[in-house]
């Protein structure tokens, strides 16, 4: 099974996302979106194109239907889809996320951070696809593909490189350091 894997959209309907995402998506055997959509008019767009599933953000109280989390079976892989906010206090955003799902879990899908991450620690793949609109902290826009078989492959797909190069490693640093002191990690040289 493929599944594009979205976040962080923060757009009214589906034709405010880039064309090359959109003709991906529908390639898809499955799309997540892990919220903060921003309306309801984006859910049913992207229920149209193939099966579909989604939680809310912290920008969607507004949409009705929408889970806190949600849980997606693909054969013998468990994969918890949640937004993330809300996940870091007291021990941490691994922590946090762990905590939401009963039982052993293959993958946790999260967005919120706009920062896109790939990968497994301790047996569980922590992917994040980063912001499809490229929202700040994210250094560029783009989207995540997950290839699920006897085991789970996954990729960060970029769209679009922001334009002002210079503000990178600024923009960086000032993420890793936010991540930091709210508790997102143990060390400032790395962060989830």
């Amino acid at each position: 099974m493929k599944i594009g894997v979205i976040s962080d959209t923060h757009v009214g309907r589906i034709s405010e996302l880039p064309d090359s995402l959109i003709n991906s998506l529908k390639g898809m055997d499955m799309v997540v979106h892990l919220g903060d959509f921003h309306s309801a008019d984006l859910v049913n767009d992207l229920k149209e194109i193939t099966d579909f599933r989604g939680v809310a953000g912290n920008h969607d109280s507004h949409i009705p239907g929408l889970p806190e989390k949600d849980l997606v079976e693909v054969g013998s892989k468990r994969i918890g889809i949640i937004h993330g906010h809300g996940c870091v206090f007291p021990f941490g955003f691994k922590w946090g996320l762990l905590t939401q799902f009963d039982g052993k879990i293959d993958a946790i899908l999260y967005g919120h951070t706009h920062s896109a991450r790939n990968k497994i620690e301790d047996g569980t793949l922590f992917f994040n696809p980063g912001s499809v609109m490229g929202r700040f902290p994210a250094m560029h826009r783009s989207y995540g593909v997950l290839n699920i078989g006897d085991e789970i492959s996954s990729e960060i797909i970029t769209i679009e490189t922001k334009r002002y190069y210079y503000l990178h490693k600024y923009i960086n640093l000032a993420s890793k350091a936010i991540s930091y002191c709210c508790g997102l990690n143990g060390r400032p040289d790395s962060y989830i």
